[in-house]
């Protein structure tokens, strides 16, 4: 695996006709969790927004809770098991538990100018054309 880890998935978090942004799934933090949305992915859906606190696209996904944390920094993923939401975090946030992901990497400004009705597309970053439209934005 070239310079990847096992424990830490590299995705995509596109948001139609805006750009795209680089995150990070890492395992570790909820590993049945990270497992089940993996499985699931590319996943596309509308993305709505809470307060300007975080981004978040409704799953469909019932997960139980894991590892759950009330406290998340600005960039941090997880997962709202209480309506199956992947979410990310805009500003430092005490929200209702959540299972921690992981983390967006880069260009989260393209998340904070979600508005109702983008599509978000999350996909894992796996072949050289995602690596060359992640370093080009």
């Amino acid at each position: 695996m070239e310079g990847g880890s096992v424990s830490r998935v590299k995705v995509i978090l596109e948001i139609s006709s805006k750009g795209i942004a680089e995150g990070e799934i890492v395992r570790h933090s909820s590993p049945l969790t990270s497992a089940a949305i993996l499985k699931s992915l590319p996943m596309q859906r509308r993305a709505n927004k809470f307060e300007n606190r975080f981004v978040y696209m409704e799953t469909h996904l019932g997960l139980g809770r894991e590892k759950q944390r009330t406290r998340f920094e600005r960039g941090e993923m997880a997962f709202m098991t209480l309506n199956g939401s992947i979410c990310v975090f805009l500003t430092d946030t005490v929200s209702a538990p959540m299972n921690p992901l992981g983390l967006v990497e880069s260009h989260l400004d393209l998340l904070e100018a979600v508005e109702p009705g983008d599509l978000l597309i999350i996909r894992r970053a796996t072949d050289k054309l995602d690596k060359q439209i992640c370093s080009a934005t």
